[in-house]
């Protein structure tokens, strides 16, 4: 009697949550969507910039639409905040997330959130980019061409050359990672071949293949272990060491493909690529570089056409005592 009667309770249990389920699937309210929403954000900023950012792009799909939306912003980790344009300061250099989100007043859509992160960095050596190799050496040259000031190259006696420590960051030519002055000196500009044949400060120049040749082919002493901001710039690779003993402290600043409109920028992290002063003797216009990839623990020559690559530079001169 007693297996009988929970049976009975048992299957009556099965009903009556069959039945509850049901019901709240049934009542579930499912409302349409907000789309659209964006605002711009530069991807790189300095300490103390300000940045004004406006929503656009919010729009619903189906029924009679939202006359005003309602933003929240919030930067980070931070409480959101309602208001229709956001001011944002950054004081520090750090990676900043900007999150914005567009609902309507009546709650009869759901919300739409979109978000983009600016990097604020101090193109000062040492402050941004740091890491094994990384800092002030007596050895330097000021150079004062720069629209932005005077900068500090930092440089390292091999053979019978002096060799720049940092990639140049001239600002009277080439292209600045993401059209982004500030990272002109952290990472250094990129050049077509011509521009970097003419880039060099005062009694330095663009070295020759056979210069590189004598640095030989093991990436490892030419890599450092770098960081832009908290991000590390070479990713770990098995196999592949970064011992920097010729203090070049090379970094993966990537390299351009300059155009009449808009430049692409490509393999920032994984990819350094130097131009030289050889020309292909087989192609006037093609010239040697030198590349080292996060993959391999080899330096590797090709060549490039000279007005369709923008690269890096290191400038050399012969060594003064």
């Amino acid at each position: 009697m007693k297996k009988r009667l929970l049976l009975y309770t048992t299957l009556l249990l099965a009903v009556f949550s069959a039945f509850s389920c049901k019901k709240d699937t049934e009542t579930t309210e499912i409302k349409p969507s907000i789309y659209g929403l964006e605002f711009e954000l530069a991807t790189f900023g300095r300490p103390g910039e300000t940045f004004v950012l406006k929503p656009v792009g919010a729009f619903v799909a189906e029924g009679e639409g939202v006359k005003k939306f309602t933003y929240k912003w919030k930067v980070n980790s931070e409480e959101y905040q309602e208001m229709d344009t956001f001011t944002f300061k950054a004081e520090e250099v750090g990676n900043y997330t900007i999150y914005c989100q567009a609902s309507d007043p009546d709650n009869n859509y759901y919300a739409c959130t979109y978000s983009r992160t600016v990097i604020i960095i101090d193109p000062a050596l040492g402050k941004t980019l740091t890491g094994t190799g990384i800092e002030l050496w007596d050895d330097h040259i000021v150079d004062s061409r720069g629209k932005d000031g005077e900068n500090e190259y930092y440089y390292t006696h091999i053979g019978e050359l002096d060799w720049f420590r940092n990639n140049l960051a001239w600002t009277g030519e080439g292209l600045a990672f993401e059209n982004a002055d500030v990272t002109s000196y952290p990472l250094g500009r990129y050049y077509t071949w011509d521009e970097a044949m003419e880039a060099c400060p005062e009694g330095w120049r663009l070295p020759t293949n056979e210069e590189w040749d004598f640095l030989g082919t093991d990436a490892a002493p030419l890599m450092c272990d770098a960081y832009l901001n908290s991000k590390r710039m070479w990713e770990y690779w098995p196999g592949v060491e970064r011992t920097n003993t010729y203090a070049l402290a090379i970094i993966p600043s990537g390299f351009a493909l300059p155009a009449i409109t808009t430049p692409r920028y490509k393999r920032l992290y994984d990819y350094a690529a130097f131009w030289t002063a050889t020309v292909s003797e087989e192609d006037p216009d093609m010239a040697a570089y030198r590349y080292i990839h996060v993959t391999e623990s080899e330096v590797r020559t090709t060549y490039g056409e000279k007005g369709s690559l923008a690269l890096s530079v290191r400038c050399v001169r012969n060594h003064v005592d």
